[in-house]
């Protein structure tokens, strides 16, 4: 009998259909070994979030001993620690491309300066405006989106972009006298 139709589905447990159209039900609940390696690893680790960790490892929870738990538990660590490795590696790729982003919108900022020092009001604007203005965004959308799928300067990126439209906003109003 297909899922959905007779079969009950109690929560916390994955249900699965034979194919002599019956409905089994596999919990998967921890091994007695992970359930007395956690225990004996109180104060130190938090024995629900151990339990977790290795319940959730098909490796950890066939372990027949605490050999076999750590065993299990070495590999989770570095699957993990390569995830993070790769994730570093594509930020570091990322800032890469956000460093050019400042660096050119230091420039503009330093060129827009300059005109604005000697009354050029707008190419002061036009500085601001084409080449400074969207590069925080530019840097926000690539950390966002980018492999890594994280943004450590989401608040610096928007303050940022807040500022540099602040200021072209300022300036346009010396142009638009």
């Amino acid at each position: 009998m297909p899922i959905g139709q007779g079969c009950p589905r109690p929560i916390g447990v994955r249900p699965s259909c034979l194919p002599s159209s019956s409905c089994s039900v596999r919990v998967f609940s921890s091994s007695s070994v992970i359930n007395a390696t956690c225990a004996a690893l109180k104060p130190l680790q938090p024995y629900d979030y151990c339990v977790g960790v290795l319940s959730a490892d098909p490796a950890a929870a066939a372990a027949t001993d605490v050999r076999g738990v750590a065993a299990a538990a070495v590999n989770i660590t570095a699957v993990k620690v390569a995830s993070t490795l790769r994730v570093i590696s594509y930020l570091v790729d990322e800032f890469t491309t956000c460093r050019g982003y400042y660096t050119n919108m230091l420039q503009s900022l330093a060129d827009a300066r300059v005109d604005f020092g000697a009354g050029r009001f707008e190419n002061a604007s036009f500085g601001i405006s084409a080449n400074a203005s969207a590069r925080p965004m530019d840097c926000d959308i690539l950390l966002f989106e980018g492999n890594a799928h994280k943004d450590p300067f989401t608040k610096e990126n928007g303050e940022n972009d807040s500022l540099v439209r602040l200021a072209g906003a300022i300036i346009d109003l010396l142009t638009s006298k």
